[in-house]
């Protein structure tokens, strides 16, 4: 191994570079007893014409759903969109023996959403943006 040459690269990853990481990584986590098991699920809402208006990308992780990102357009807003989206998300977590689920949303996003659906704040990243600051919050689910 000394005397391997590197070459340092920078950038956006290329799928293959990303594929390597993530190989590794799992690996890694199988190889302490903890196999890593996610998978990205999402649902949208959709008009008749195939546009989205609304939408949720989630990731299954051991036990875990992340809400990695939740998005209704601006017209749909207040219409429960975002809760219904949330329901059918943490539904589809709890057929998949999911127990937590959690998020992270900036100030000016939605963090009293969050805590309606039952979310607790378990951390803040002040200052990221500027001026404001990142809640990560967590639910139990059954």
């Amino acid at each position: 191994m000394k005397d391997l040459k590197f070459e340092v690269t920078t950038g956006e990853p290329k799928p293959e570079d990303f594929k390597e990481l993530s190989t590794g990584l799992l690996s890694h986590h199988a190889s302490q007893g903890d196999p890593r098991t996610w998978q990205k699920y999402c649902i949208f809402l959709k008009d008749t014409n195939g546009k989205a208006h609304a939408g949720i990308i989630v990731t299954f992780l051991w036990n875990c759903i992340h809400i990695d990102s939740l998005w209704v357009d601006e017209s749909l807003r207040g219409q429960d969109f975002g809760s219904k989206l949330m329901k059918i998300a943490e539904d589809e977590a709890v057929k998949r023996s999911c127990t937590i689920a959690y998020t992270d949303t900036f100030t000016w996003q939605a963090p009293e959403f969050y805590e309606k659906l039952g979310y607790t704040l378990y951390g803040k990243l002040d200052g990221f943006p500027e001026g404001s600051f990142l809640s990560y919050y967590s639910k139990k689910i059954k």
